[in-house]
């Protein structure tokens, strides 16, 4: 898992007011009904279940993905775009 400098500096801002947090690898649905699509995305989080969750430490930043979503990915990379913010990849994408 790779976080990129531009990545980590926009979670730790967005951590700033939950220093017990961390960021959390997740599946997220967007749209509705018909039109739901599944993307991978991040979120804040400062619940985990010790049993079905991965605590990792990355740059620093304490993060946490469900162990089932995380051995079906290869090479995660969590990276900053000026225009859509933070991205999920995996498989050197």
């Amino acid at each position: 898992m790779r976080i990129t400098p531009e990545a980590r500096e926009n979670l730790r801002e967005f951590m700033r007011d939950h220093e017990d947090g961390f960021v959390r690898v997740a599946r997220l649905t967007t749209g509705g009904a018909c039109c739901a699509k599944l993307t991978l995305g991040v979120t804040l989080d400062d619940e985990r279940d010790e049993e079905n969750d991965l605590l990792f430490t990355v740059e620093n930043l304490p993060v946490v993905i469900e162990k089932s979503l995380y051995s079906s990915l290869a090479d995660l990379r969590i990276s900053f775009d000026q225009e859509k913010g933070i991205i999920v990849s995996h498989g050197g994408g």
